[in-house]
C-alpha cells in the first residue's frame, strides 16, 4: 500500500512538472501602467497552441488563438458587459450607461487535440492612458467563469432559482451559503508599485443586506486545491500579519450613511483598545475586467483570524456569534454554562464578581461595551456580537461591522439605553443581548471601572484631535474615486451627498463626548454622597477630597466663590465607600466652597 502511495505521489509530481514546463508566460506581469504597450505570450513547448480570453472566462480550445503580440488597447476590453445583467431585486437595481474597464488576459496551452495541457495564467492591466485610473487606490481583479456568477441555477450573483418574490430581502442564489456555493476564481491585488498577489482562490458572497445589492459583499478563500494554502502578502499597515487564509471584500454600499467608510473608521479608532478589531483598507474592484466600485479589503473575524493574531489552538477554540450561544466554531457548552451562571447569580455580590473575573476578560468586555456605545452602533447588541474562548481560558469579545456607526441621531437613538435595555423588543436590542452588561453594572467595582474607563477614553483615544485624523485620512483617500462610485452604482446618489455624509460623521466625532455625557449622568450620577474631608486646608496648589458614596457613580465636583460664582467643574467617578479625588487649583487667596453631589464644604487658599 505504501509503495502504491509513493507511485501515485510520483505520478502527480510528474504531471505538475509537465504542466509547469508547458506554462504560458507573459512578457509583462499584470498591474498598473501609464501607457499602452504590446504583450507577448509564449510557451516553451512549440507544438502547443495558446488560446486566450479577454472576458474573464477560463480559456478553451474554442477561444481566440494567440498568433502575434497583443497591443493592449480598448479593443481587448471585455465585450461581455456583465454590468448590464440584473443581479439583485428589481427595486434595488441600477444600471449605468457604461463602466470603465481594465484589460484581462487569461491564457493556457492546448495540444493538437484541443486538450488543455497547462494551468490557466491570468493577468490584468490597468492602463492610465486608456482611462483606467484608480486615483491612488490599490486594485483587485477577480476573474471567474460568467456561469459561476450568472447561471440561473448555480450562479452566485443572481436572484436565480432561490429567489422568492414574497421575501426579496433575504432570498436568492446570493443568499446561499456553504462550500457548495463557493466558486473558483483568479484573484489579483496590486499596489500602485505593482506589488501584491496573483493566484487561484475560491469566492463566495458575504454579508446580510449587502448580498442583495448590485455591489455585493464577497469573501475569498485560499486553499491548497486552488494552488496556494494562503494569501501571502502584507496587505495592512496596522498589523504584522502577512499570511491570510480568508479575506472579506466589503462593498462601499454596505455603509448606512452613503459614505461607505464607517466600518473602516471604527477599525482605525479601535486599534488601541483592549479588544481586537479588523484591519481594513480601501481599494477598487474589477470583476471580469469591469469596474465594480470601491470596496474595503478586510480581515475576516473567524477562527483563522484568532489563530493568526492570538496563536489560538483551533482544536481548543470556541467562537460564539449570538448572546444566546449560537456558535460558529468549536462548541457552545462552556458559553452556555457561563450564560446560565450569570442568569442565576447576583453580580452585585463581590464574591460572585471576583468569580466572574476568572471567566471573562473584564477589561476587554469594558472596552468592547464602551466602543459600541460611544460609536452609537444601531445594529447592536442583538446583531454583530462575537466572543471566543481557547480551552478553558477567559472569554473575550471581538468588534466587527460598524457600518451603521457615527449617525447623528442622539435624540432618536440613545446608545446607552440601547446597551442597558430590559424590555420585550427583539431588535436592535433585547433583554437577552444586554444581560451580561446589565448584571455587571449592578456591581460597584465594575461600574466604577466602566465609568472611569469611559471618561478616560473620551479624553484620550476618542478625543476629536485623534478621531478627526482618521476621518480626514479616509476622506482624502476616497474623494477622487467617489465620482466613479456614484456613476457605477448610484450609491451615494451624488458627490455632494457623500460630502454631506462625511460632514455628519465629522460633527458626530466633534460632539460625541458632549452628547453622551448627559446620558451617563442621568443613569449614574451620584446623589447619596458626602464630603468627609478636604486636605490640606488651607491649601496652595491642590486639594485632596475624601468623599463617601453609597454606590459607584459619576459626581460633579464644583468650586464656588463666596458669591456663588462657579470657578471650577470636574466630573469624577467615585466608588462605593470612601474615594479620594485630587483637584489641582489655580485660585487666588481667599475662601471657597466645594460642592460634590449634595454635600458642600469650605476651604481656604493661601499662596
Amino acid at each position: 500500500m505504501r509503495h502504491s502511495r509513493h507511485l501515485l505521489t510520483f505520478a502527480l509530481l510528474l504531471v505538475l512538472v509537465a504542466a509547469k514546463s508547458q506554462e504560458v508566460t507573459f512578457s509583462a506581469p499584470g498591474g498598473f501602467y501609464d501607457k499602452a504597450f504590446s504583450l507577448t505570450l509564449s510557451c516553451n513547448q512549440h507544438d502547443k497552441v495558446i488560446h486566450f480570453t479577454t472576458n474573464g472566462n477560463t480559456p478553451t480550445a474554442n477561444d481566440r488563438t494567440y498568433a502575434s503580440a497583443l497591443f493592449l488597447d480598448q479593443s481587448l476590453y471585455s465585450q461581455s458587459d456583465i454590468y448590464t445583467l440584473r443581479n439583485c431585486p428589481e427595486e434595488a437595481w441600477w444600471c449605468p450607461p457604461s463602466v470603465s474597464k481594465c484589460i484581462v488576459i487569461r491564457a493556457a496551452a492546448f495540444n493538437t487535440s484541443g486538450e488543455r495541457v497547462s494551468n490557466v495564467v491570468t493577468n490584468s492591466y490597468f492602463i492610465k492612458e486608456l482611462g483606467c485610473d484608480t486615483h491612488g487606490l490599490p486594485a483587485m481583479s477577480l476573474c471567474l467563469d460568467s456561469l459561476s456568477l450568472f447561471d440561473y441555477h448555480t450562479g452566485i450573483f443572481v436572484p436565480g432559482v432561490h429567489y422568492a418574490p414574497e421575501n426579496p430581502e433575504h432570498s436568492g442564489n446570493y443568499y446561499q451559503t456553504g462550500r457548495e456555493w463557493e466558486r473558483p476564481c483568479n484573484v489579483e491585488f496590486y499596489e500602485r508599485q505593482n506589488t501584491g498577489i496573483n493566484q487561484q482562490a475560491g469566492v463566495r458572497t458575504h454579508g446580510n443586506s449587502t448580498r442583495r445589492f448590485a455591489q455585493k459583499g464577497l469573501k475569498i478563500y485560499a486553499r491548497e486545491e486552488y494552488g496556494k494554502k494562503r494569501f501571502k502578502y502584507k496587505f495592512f499597515d496596522d498589523t504584522d500579519i502577512n499570511s491570510f487564509k480568508h479575506l472579506k471584500i466589503k462593498p462601499f454600499q454596505g455603509g448606512w450613511l452613503g459614505i461607505g467608510c464607517q466600518d473602516y473608521l471604527c477599525g482605525r479608532m479601535a486599534k488601541g483598545l483592549n479588544f481586537p478589531s479588523l484591519s481594513s483598507r480601501p481599494m477598487v474592484l474589477f470583476l471580469n475586467g469591469e469596474y465594480w466600485g470601491i470596496y474595503f479589503l478586510q480581515e475576516k473575524p473567524d477562527e483563522r483570524y484568532l489563530e493568526d493574531h492570538f496563536d489560538a489552538d483551533l482544536d481548543q477554540l470556541n467562537l460564539i456569534n449570538t448572546w444566546e450561544g449560537e456558535y460558529e466554531y468549536g462548541d457552545n457548552a462552556n458559553y452556555l454554562r457561563l450564560l446560565h451562571w450569570i442568569e442565576a447569580n447576583d453580580l452585585s455580590d463581590e464574591e460572585n464578581y471576583r468569580y466572574l473575573n476568572d471567566l471573562i476578560d473584564v477589561d476587554n468586555f469594558i472596552d468592547y461595551q464602551i466602543f459600541e456605545i460611544f460609536s452609537a452602533n444601531p445594529d447592536w447588541p442583538v446583531n454583530n456580537m462575537r466572543c471566543w474562548q481557547e480551552g478553558n481560558g477567559l472569554w473575550r469579545w471581538l468588534f466587527f461591522d460598524g457600518d451603521g456607526c457615527f449617525l447623528l441621531c442622539t435624540d432618536e437613538f440613545d446608545a446607552l439605553a440601547n446597551a442597558t435595555y430590559d424590555g420585550d423588543k427583539l431588535y436592535p436590542t433585547s433583554a437577552q443581548s444586554t444581560l451580561f452588561f446589565r448584571k455587571l453594572m449592578e456591581n460597584d467595582t465594575f461600574r466604577a471601572r466602566f465609568l472611569s474607563r469611559f471618561y478616560h477614553l473620551m479624553k484620550s483615544e476618542f478625543n476629536y484631535s485623534n478621531t478627526q485624523k482618521y476621518h480626514q485620512e479616509i476622506h482624502d483617500v476616497l474623494i477622487e474615486e467617489i465620482p466613479r462610485q456614484v456613476d457605477r452604482f448610484n450609491y451615494p446618489a451624488s458627490v455632494d451627498e457623500w460630502t454631506e455624509g462625511m460632514k455628519k460623521v465629522d460633527q458626530f466625532l466633534w460632539h460625541r463626548a458632549t452628547d453622551i455625557d448627559p446620558s451617563l449622568q442621568k443613569r449614574y450620577v451620584g446623589e447619596k454622597m458626602s464630603i468627609e474631608s478636604i486636605y490640606p486646608n488651607p491649601a496652595q496648589h491642590l486639594i485632596h477630597v475624601e468623599v463617601n458614596s453609597e454606590d459607584a457613580s459619576i459626581a460633579d465636583f464644583v468650586i464656588l466663590s463666596p458669591l456663588g460664582q462657579r470657578l471650577y467643574l470636574s466630573k469624577q467617578v467615585v466608588g462605593n465607600g470612601i474615594t479620594t479625588v485630587t483637584i489641582h487649583l489655580n485660585l487666588d487667596n481667599g475662601v471657597y466652597f466645594l460642592k460634590a453631589g449634595s454635600s458642600v464644604q469650605k476651604f481656604t487658599v493661601i499662596n
